[in-house]
């Protein structure tokens, strides 16, 4: 985040950030201070050492982390709403679009403003099961904005829920400018 914008805002807690994504260790130190909730889903909240522990707990402080190096909303409350866990093969295991499109409600009755998903799944068409075109577009109606990972295969393919409408698709570059 450039130093300008850092000395313009933190975020501001009256702003929610729902992170839709592995468990989070709740004790990370750069974790330490942050208003941050979780709900109860379908997933486990116990953060073990598992990669969708990880990789929730990176997430989270990459947005709320305190400290050494700050998160890009620091001062915004948070919501942990667990989505992958940890297969019996020890790799991440993913959800399903409707477990996906459950905790997307969740978060919204929760109170959530914005809502982080780093993760999807591929598709041919850019079709996605009901339910969660559903939780989306009540996302839309009531003005919660969906931020949505495009992949980490740099291919020019869909992946949900990133390709659905009103989401904001986020994506990355190498630097030659090769996504």
């Amino acid at each position: 985040m450039s130093h300008a914008l850092r000395r313009t805002t933190r975020g501001d807690p009256r702003v929610c950030l729902a992170v839709l994504d592995g468990p989070v260790d709740l004790s990370h130190r750069s974790l330490a201070g942050a208003q941050l909730g979780v709900i109860e889903t379908l997933v486990s909240t116990s953060a073990d050492d598992g990669p969708a522990a990880r990789h929730g707990t990176h997430v989270a402080s990459i947005i709320f982390g305190r400290g050494e190096l700050d998160g890009i909303a620091p001062d915004c409350r948070g919501l942990i709403v667990p989505i992958f866990g940890t297969g019996p093969d020890g790799e991440l295991a993913m959800c399903s679009q409707i477990d996906l499109a459950r905790a997307i409600l969740q978060a919204i009755e929760a109170g959530a403003n914005i809502i982080n998903i780093s993760g999807g799944q591929f598709t041919p068409t850019g079709n996605s099961d009901p339910l969660l075109e559903a939780a989306v577009r009540r996302c839309h109606e009531r003005d919660v904005l969906v931020v949505a990972a495009a992949g980490n295969d740099g291919c020019a393919c869909l992946h949900i829920p990133a390709a659905l409408n009103s989401v904001l698709s986020v994506g990355a570059m190498d630097e030659s400018g090769s996504p």
